[in-house]
């Protein structure tokens, strides 16, 4: 996106339920094959990463992410477990919003998410 390559990653604990710590962050790089750093210049692989989705509400350990170009909009997909449904791994898909050439996730998309 612009002059920048994004890399959407996977961080933290998975497959432990609503106890999983996942949460997917985001670098970015001039150069495809990086490195890849947050907005305070730390590198991803030391740790670094923006919060793009954390657990919050009933999604508990957002992870397994892709990202999904139609036109102009982006989009997160991405499994969570359901807090409000005895910890179940459902899919859930997410507009990105880009603050600042930094992205976020939106509000989820469908009825009852």
């Amino acid at each position: 996106r612009g002059e920048y390559y994004y890399l959407f990653v996977s961080f933290d604990m998975c497959c432990r339920g609503v106890r999983s710590t996942y949460n997917i962050r985001v670098g970015r790089s001039a150069s495809v094959t990086g490195p890849y750093v947050d907005e305070r210049g730390e590198l991803l692989t030391r740790g670094g990463g923006e919060v793009v989705l954390g657990s919050i509400g009933r999604v508990r350990g957002p992870g397994h992410n892709s990202v999904l170009q139609q036109g102009d909009q982006y989009y997160l997909v991405h499994h969570y477990y359901d807090a409000d449904d005895q910890g179940r791994s459902k899919l859930q898909i997410r507009p990105i919003v880009w603050i600042e050439d930094w992205p976020t996730a939106g509000e989820p998309l469908g009825a009852g998410d």
